[in-house]
Protein backbone atom coordinates (compact mmCIF):
# COMPACT_ATOMS: atom_id res chain seq x y z
CA UNK A 1 0.00 0.00 0.00
CA UNK A 2 1.48 3.40 -0.80
CA UNK A 3 2.29 6.08 1.79
CA UNK A 4 -0.18 8.13 2.98
CA UNK A 5 2.17 10.89 3.64
CA UNK A 6 2.58 11.08 -0.39
CA UNK A 7 -1.07 12.48 -0.21
CA UNK A 8 -1.24 15.20 2.49
CA UNK A 9 -2.12 18.43 1.01
CA UNK A 10 0.61 20.26 2.12
CA UNK A 11 3.65 18.02 0.60
CA UNK A 12 6.62 19.89 -0.87
CA UNK A 13 5.64 18.78 -4.37
CA UNK A 14 2.48 21.14 -4.01
CA UNK A 15 4.26 23.54 -2.08
CA UNK A 16 4.33 25.83 -5.64
CA UNK A 17 0.52 25.55 -6.10
CA UNK A 18 0.15 26.73 -2.66
CA UNK A 19 2.40 29.67 -2.97
CA UNK A 20 0.36 30.79 -6.43
CA UNK A 21 -2.57 30.29 -5.16
CA UNK A 22 -2.16 32.35 -2.25
CA UNK A 23 -0.78 35.29 -4.17
CA UNK A 24 -3.89 35.03 -6.46
CA UNK A 25 -5.89 35.06 -3.09
CA UNK A 26 -3.68 38.46 -2.22
CA UNK A 27 -4.15 39.81 -5.87
CA UNK A 28 -8.00 39.42 -5.88
CA UNK A 29 -8.99 40.85 -2.38
CA UNK A 30 -6.57 44.10 -3.49
CA UNK A 31 -7.88 44.11 -7.01
CA UNK A 32 -11.90 44.37 -5.64
CA UNK A 33 -10.81 46.90 -2.89
CA UNK A 34 -9.47 48.66 -5.42
CA UNK A 35 -11.87 48.53 -8.22
CA UNK A 36 -14.99 48.45 -6.30
CA UNK A 37 -14.50 48.47 -2.25
CA UNK A 38 -15.22 45.44 -0.14
CA UNK A 39 -17.72 47.85 1.51
CA UNK A 40 -19.61 48.48 -1.97
CA UNK A 41 -19.59 44.89 -2.31
CA UNK A 42 -21.20 43.66 0.96
CA UNK A 43 -23.70 46.56 0.79
CA UNK A 44 -25.16 44.12 -2.42
CA UNK A 45 -26.44 41.76 0.15
CA UNK A 46 -28.70 44.46 1.69
CA UNK A 47 -30.82 44.17 -1.76
CA UNK A 48 -31.32 39.91 -1.28
CA UNK A 49 -34.62 38.79 0.14
CA UNK A 50 -34.97 35.65 1.99
CA UNK A 51 -37.65 34.83 -0.10
CA UNK A 52 -35.21 34.38 -2.88
CA UNK A 53 -31.69 33.82 -0.78
CA UNK A 54 -33.43 30.33 0.83
CA UNK A 55 -35.39 28.70 -2.12
CA UNK A 56 -31.75 29.71 -3.61
CA UNK A 57 -30.12 27.74 -0.90
CA UNK A 58 -32.61 24.88 -1.02
CA UNK A 59 -31.70 24.65 -5.12
CA UNK A 60 -28.15 24.41 -4.03
CA UNK A 61 -28.80 21.73 -1.48
CA UNK A 62 -30.85 19.81 -4.27
CA UNK A 63 -27.55 19.85 -6.49
CA UNK A 64 -25.44 18.23 -4.44
CA UNK A 65 -28.04 15.34 -3.50
CA UNK A 66 -27.94 14.62 -7.06
CA UNK A 67 -24.41 15.08 -7.48
CA UNK A 68 -24.10 12.50 -4.52
CA UNK A 69 -27.28 10.36 -6.10
CA UNK A 70 -25.17 10.47 -9.78
CA UNK A 71 -22.47 8.80 -7.81
CA UNK A 72 -24.16 6.60 -6.22
CA UNK A 73 -25.66 5.20 -9.75
CA UNK A 74 -22.51 5.33 -11.40
CA UNK A 75 -20.88 2.82 -8.82
CA UNK A 76 -23.81 0.65 -8.78
CA UNK A 77 -23.75 -2.13 -7.58
CA UNK A 78 -20.57 -1.76 -5.78
CA UNK A 79 -22.04 1.15 -3.58
CA UNK A 80 -25.58 -0.34 -3.04
CA UNK A 81 -27.18 0.52 0.24
CA UNK A 82 -24.40 3.30 1.21
CA UNK A 83 -25.74 6.67 -0.63
CA UNK A 84 -25.39 9.07 2.91
CA UNK A 85 -21.65 8.02 3.05
CA UNK A 86 -21.65 8.85 -1.44
CA UNK A 87 -23.44 12.14 0.16
CA UNK A 88 -20.07 12.99 2.55
CA UNK A 89 -17.52 11.61 0.01
CA UNK A 90 -19.13 13.70 -2.51
CA UNK A 91 -20.04 16.86 -0.44
CA UNK A 92 -16.95 17.01 0.59
CA UNK A 93 -15.09 16.41 -2.82
CA UNK A 94 -17.11 19.45 -3.80
CA UNK A 95 -15.83 21.40 -0.79
CA UNK A 96 -12.51 20.89 -1.53
CA UNK A 97 -12.76 21.34 -4.78
CA UNK A 98 -14.34 25.25 -4.10
CA UNK A 99 -11.71 25.74 -1.76
CA UNK A 100 -8.12 23.98 -2.67
CA UNK A 101 -5.69 25.73 -5.20
CA UNK A 102 -4.96 24.77 -8.29
CA UNK A 103 -7.35 22.14 -9.08
CA UNK A 104 -5.72 19.97 -5.78
CA UNK A 105 -9.54 19.83 -4.28
CA UNK A 106 -10.10 16.93 -7.28
CA UNK A 107 -7.15 14.43 -5.56
CA UNK A 108 -9.44 13.94 -2.51
CA UNK A 109 -12.00 11.84 -4.84
CA UNK A 110 -9.85 8.88 -5.24
CA UNK A 111 -8.47 9.19 -1.70
CA UNK A 112 -12.15 8.98 -0.08
CA UNK A 113 -13.05 6.26 -2.55
CA UNK A 114 -10.53 4.39 -1.22
CA UNK A 115 -10.81 5.13 2.63
CA UNK A 116 -14.86 4.43 2.73
CA UNK A 117 -15.27 1.80 0.03
CA UNK A 118 -12.20 0.41 0.05
CA UNK A 119 -11.76 1.47 -4.27
CA UNK A 120 -8.70 1.67 -5.19
CA UNK A 121 -7.40 5.09 -6.52
CA UNK A 122 -6.84 3.76 -10.67
CA UNK A 123 -10.31 2.85 -10.29
CA UNK A 124 -11.45 6.04 -7.99
CA UNK A 125 -9.28 8.06 -10.65
CA UNK A 126 -11.54 6.50 -13.54
CA UNK A 127 -14.85 6.53 -12.19
CA UNK A 128 -13.63 10.81 -11.73
CA UNK A 129 -12.92 11.16 -15.27
CA UNK A 130 -16.61 9.78 -16.21
CA UNK A 131 -18.20 12.25 -13.57
CA UNK A 132 -16.34 15.33 -15.55
CA UNK A 133 -16.90 13.81 -19.04
CA UNK A 134 -20.73 14.11 -17.95
CA UNK A 135 -20.20 17.43 -16.60
CA UNK A 136 -18.81 18.43 -19.53
CA UNK A 137 -21.28 17.68 -21.86
CA UNK A 138 -23.51 18.95 -20.15
CA UNK A 139 -21.88 22.48 -19.69
CA UNK A 140 -21.18 22.37 -23.44
CA UNK A 141 -24.81 21.72 -24.11
CA UNK A 142 -26.03 24.78 -22.04
CA UNK A 143 -23.23 27.34 -23.28
CA UNK A 144 -24.42 26.06 -26.98
CA UNK A 145 -28.11 27.06 -26.07
CA UNK A 146 -27.09 29.81 -23.72
CA UNK A 147 -24.89 31.86 -26.91
CA UNK A 148 -27.30 30.94 -29.54
CA UNK A 149 -29.88 33.02 -27.63
CA UNK A 150 -27.52 36.21 -28.24
CA UNK A 151 -25.31 34.98 -31.53
CA UNK A 152 -27.65 32.43 -33.76
CA UNK A 153 -25.70 32.60 -36.68
CA UNK A 154 -22.40 32.49 -34.82
CA UNK A 155 -23.82 29.49 -32.56
CA UNK A 156 -25.43 27.47 -35.49
CA UNK A 157 -21.85 27.68 -37.21
CA UNK A 158 -19.77 27.01 -34.26
CA UNK A 159 -22.09 23.91 -33.39
CA UNK A 160 -21.78 22.48 -37.40
CA UNK A 161 -17.88 22.51 -37.13
CA UNK A 162 -17.65 21.00 -33.96
CA UNK A 163 -20.14 18.39 -34.99
CA UNK A 164 -17.82 17.50 -38.01
CA UNK A 165 -14.51 17.97 -36.14
CA UNK A 166 -16.12 15.06 -33.88
CA UNK A 167 -17.24 13.30 -36.90
CA UNK A 168 -13.66 13.55 -38.18
CA UNK A 169 -12.15 12.65 -35.17
CA UNK A 170 -13.99 9.42 -34.61
CA UNK A 171 -13.60 8.33 -38.70
CA UNK A 172 -10.21 8.66 -37.71
CA UNK A 173 -9.81 6.78 -34.90
CA UNK A 174 -12.30 3.71 -36.35
CA UNK A 175 -10.16 3.39 -39.86
CA UNK A 176 -6.31 4.12 -38.52
CA UNK A 177 -6.31 5.33 -35.42
CA UNK A 178 -7.25 3.02 -32.59
CA UNK A 179 -4.18 0.67 -34.66
CA UNK A 180 -1.95 3.22 -34.77
CA UNK A 181 -2.48 4.15 -30.94
CA UNK A 182 -2.11 -0.02 -29.95
CA UNK A 183 1.00 -0.14 -31.68
CA UNK A 184 2.92 2.61 -30.17
CA UNK A 185 5.39 2.44 -27.71
CA UNK A 186 3.56 4.80 -24.96
CA UNK A 187 0.03 2.20 -25.41
CA UNK A 188 1.79 -0.14 -22.63
CA UNK A 189 1.30 2.69 -20.02
CA UNK A 190 -1.69 3.74 -20.46
CA UNK A 191 -3.61 0.88 -21.40
CA UNK A 192 -4.35 -0.15 -17.76
CA UNK A 193 -6.28 3.19 -17.40
CA UNK A 194 -8.07 2.55 -20.62
CA UNK A 195 -9.00 -0.47 -18.89
CA UNK A 196 -9.83 1.20 -16.25
CA UNK A 197 -12.25 3.51 -18.15
CA UNK A 198 -13.89 0.76 -19.71
CA UNK A 199 -14.66 -1.35 -16.60
CA UNK A 200 -15.93 1.76 -14.50
CA UNK A 201 -17.98 3.35 -17.75
CA UNK A 202 -21.71 2.78 -17.59
CA UNK A 203 -22.14 -0.64 -17.86
CA UNK A 204 -25.80 -0.39 -19.76
CA UNK A 205 -27.78 2.08 -21.85
CA UNK A 206 -30.49 2.67 -19.52
CA UNK A 207 -27.66 3.56 -16.93
CA UNK A 208 -26.18 5.80 -19.17
CA UNK A 209 -29.58 7.33 -19.75
CA UNK A 210 -29.89 7.73 -15.45
CA UNK A 211 -26.58 9.13 -15.12
CA UNK A 212 -26.89 11.94 -17.77
CA UNK A 213 -30.42 12.62 -16.41
CA UNK A 214 -29.13 13.01 -12.93
CA UNK A 215 -26.06 15.22 -14.45
CA UNK A 216 -28.10 17.38 -16.39
CA UNK A 217 -30.71 18.14 -12.77
CA UNK A 218 -28.15 18.78 -10.68
CA UNK A 219 -26.60 21.62 -13.42
CA UNK A 220 -30.16 22.23 -13.57
CA UNK A 221 -30.91 23.14 -9.68
CA UNK A 222 -27.41 24.71 -9.52
CA UNK A 223 -27.76 27.28 -12.31
CA UNK A 224 -31.53 28.09 -11.10
CA UNK A 225 -29.65 29.11 -7.89
CA UNK A 226 -27.05 31.07 -8.65
CA UNK A 227 -29.38 33.00 -11.41
CA UNK A 228 -31.76 33.63 -8.22
CA UNK A 229 -28.82 35.11 -6.35
CA UNK A 230 -27.89 37.17 -9.57
CA UNK A 231 -30.74 38.78 -10.48
CA UNK A 232 -31.58 39.81 -7.16
CA UNK A 233 -28.08 41.10 -6.73
CA UNK A 234 -28.19 43.11 -10.06
CA UNK A 235 -30.68 43.74 -12.41
CA UNK A 236 -30.39 41.44 -15.30
CA UNK A 237 -32.21 39.25 -17.70
CA UNK A 238 -32.17 35.24 -17.46
CA UNK A 239 -29.92 34.73 -20.14
CA UNK A 240 -27.71 37.39 -18.88
CA UNK A 241 -27.49 36.04 -15.84
CA UNK A 242 -27.05 32.40 -17.29
CA UNK A 243 -24.15 33.78 -19.40
CA UNK A 244 -22.03 34.92 -15.90
CA UNK A 245 -23.08 32.15 -14.39
CA UNK A 246 -22.09 29.75 -17.29
CA UNK A 247 -18.65 31.57 -17.19
CA UNK A 248 -17.84 31.29 -14.14
CA UNK A 249 -18.77 27.56 -14.12
CA UNK A 250 -16.35 26.69 -16.63
CA UNK A 251 -13.34 28.16 -14.90
CA UNK A 252 -13.49 25.13 -12.74
CA UNK A 253 -11.96 23.42 -15.43
CA UNK A 254 -8.89 25.71 -15.86
CA UNK A 255 -5.79 24.65 -14.28
CA UNK A 256 -4.95 27.77 -12.59
CA UNK A 257 -7.00 28.82 -9.19
CA UNK A 258 -6.41 30.97 -6.47
CA UNK A 259 -7.30 29.69 -2.80
CA UNK A 260 -10.69 29.15 -3.06
CA UNK A 261 -11.49 29.66 -6.48
CA UNK A 262 -10.62 33.54 -6.15
CA UNK A 263 -9.52 34.87 -9.19
CA UNK A 264 -10.49 32.91 -11.85
CA UNK A 265 -14.65 32.52 -10.81
CA UNK A 266 -14.80 36.29 -10.96
CA UNK A 267 -12.57 36.90 -14.12
CA UNK A 268 -14.60 33.90 -16.10
CA UNK A 269 -17.76 35.39 -14.75
CA UNK A 270 -16.96 39.03 -16.22
CA UNK A 271 -16.07 37.24 -19.52
CA UNK A 272 -19.07 35.35 -20.19
CA UNK A 273 -21.01 38.46 -20.06
CA UNK A 274 -18.32 40.14 -21.80
CA UNK A 275 -19.37 39.23 -25.28
CA UNK A 276 -22.97 40.80 -24.46
CA UNK A 277 -21.37 44.14 -23.66
CA UNK A 278 -22.03 43.80 -20.07
CA UNK A 279 -18.98 44.94 -17.80
CA UNK A 280 -19.21 47.04 -14.95
CA UNK A 281 -17.45 47.55 -11.54
CA UNK A 282 -21.04 46.57 -10.26
CA UNK A 283 -20.40 43.32 -12.47
CA UNK A 284 -17.38 42.43 -11.02
CA UNK A 285 -19.05 43.19 -7.20
CA UNK A 286 -21.67 40.87 -8.25
CA UNK A 287 -19.23 37.73 -9.28
CA UNK A 288 -17.60 38.35 -6.10
CA UNK A 289 -20.98 38.34 -3.89
CA UNK A 290 -22.14 35.28 -6.03
CA UNK A 291 -18.88 33.72 -5.57
CA UNK A 292 -19.24 33.96 -1.63
CA UNK A 293 -22.91 32.65 -1.80
CA UNK A 294 -21.12 29.53 -3.27
CA UNK A 295 -18.37 29.30 -0.83
CA UNK A 296 -20.87 29.81 2.32
CA UNK A 297 -23.52 27.09 1.17
CA UNK A 298 -20.32 24.69 0.16
CA UNK A 299 -18.66 25.06 3.86
CA UNK A 300 -22.26 24.89 5.72
CA UNK A 301 -23.09 21.61 3.84
CA UNK A 302 -19.06 20.46 4.45
CA UNK A 303 -19.84 21.15 8.00
CA UNK A 304 -23.10 19.01 8.42
CA UNK A 305 -21.62 15.93 6.47
CA UNK A 306 -18.94 16.13 7.88
CA UNK A 307 -20.34 14.03 10.91
CA UNK A 308 -21.68 11.62 9.03
CA UNK A 309 -20.56 8.21 10.60
CA UNK A 310 -18.73 5.83 7.81
CA UNK A 311 -17.77 2.36 8.50
CA UNK A 312 -14.25 2.51 7.24
CA UNK A 313 -13.24 -1.13 5.52
CA UNK A 314 -10.53 -2.83 7.02
CA UNK A 315 -6.98 -3.39 6.08
CA UNK A 316 -7.68 -6.38 4.10
CA UNK A 317 -10.30 -5.08 2.22
CA UNK A 318 -8.16 -1.85 0.70
CA UNK A 319 -6.55 -2.48 -2.58
CA UNK A 320 -4.01 -0.15 -4.78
Amino acid sequence: MQNATQYKLFSKRKLLPWTVGILIFIAMLVTVEYIVGWTAVFAQWKTMPLSTLIPALILFAASYLLRAWRIYDLCQPDLKGRFISVLKLSVLHLYANNMLPMRLGEGLFPILMKRYFAVGFAEGFARLIWLRVLDLIIAGALVAVTFSYFFPLFSLLAVVLGTLFILLLYALYRTKGRQWLIQHSFYPKIEPMISQLKNTAPQSRRQLFRVIIWTFLSWGCKLASLIMITRALQSLSVFEALAGVLGAELSSILPIHGVAGSGSFEAAFMAGLAPIGLLSTEVLGLAVNLHLFILGATSLFALLCFWIPVAKPTREDISI
